[in-house]
């Protein structure tokens, strides 16, 4: 195939339509099947390779889809990299995906969908979305204060959500816990 320059793709056909390319694919199929001469070529190639060839195909196209939609902005802060997030072993609790994907538990979620009256936090000073909680509320400075600790003793506070994950998702979880 190669000296023919030709390029293969796959697609899914309905079987047994009366689609012409489909029954000459099944008749060619049957017949090289049954043809004892023919070498076998497919043992050359471990399904170990093929089956990683197809992990990393679908993650390439599971992060293009990821960075074109719109939806997701919060946790994309948080998991900008497919490959990236499907290397992190998560306990995904109720509280944790509250926080990431800015959904539920924060004033500001709930007055949005008039639940709750107003979206102010208990601190008073702005509204409780998850940037506030975990960056600015006063009333969780001492629990915030744990976290920059465990942060500073390492490098540096954190500048964005994604490092929260990847430096001190241990540490960050028990502050999402303390939050509730």
């Amino acid at each position: 195939m190669s000296e023919a320059n030709w390029e293969v793709n796959l697609c899914w056909v309905k079987a047994y339509a009366g689609i012409m390319g489909n029954e000459l694919a099944d008749t060619l199929a049957k017949k090289a099947a049954n043809n004892e001469s023919l070498t076998v070529e497919y043992n050359r190639i471990p399904k170990s390779v093929v089956m990683r060839e197809l992990e990393e195909e679908s993650v390439k196209k599971w992060q293009e889809n990821w960075t074109q939609t719109t939806k997701g902005s919060t946790t994309k802060e948080y998991f900008p990299n497919v490959g990236e997030r499907l290397k992190i072993k998560l306990n995904l609790t109720q509280n944790f995906t509250a926080i990431v994907t800015g959904h539920g538990k924060t004033k500001a979620y709930l007055h949005r969908f008039k639940i709750i009256e107003g979206p102010t936090c208990t601190c008073g000073k702005a509204g409780q979305t998850t940037n506030h909680l975990i960056f600015e509320c006063e009333t969780l400075t001492k629990e915030r204060k744990k976290l920059k600790t465990t942060a500073l003793q390492r490098n540096n506070w954190p500048t964005n959500k994604e490092e929260l994950i990847r430096k001190y998702y241990k540490e960050f979880v028990k502050f999402i816990n303390d939050l509730f």
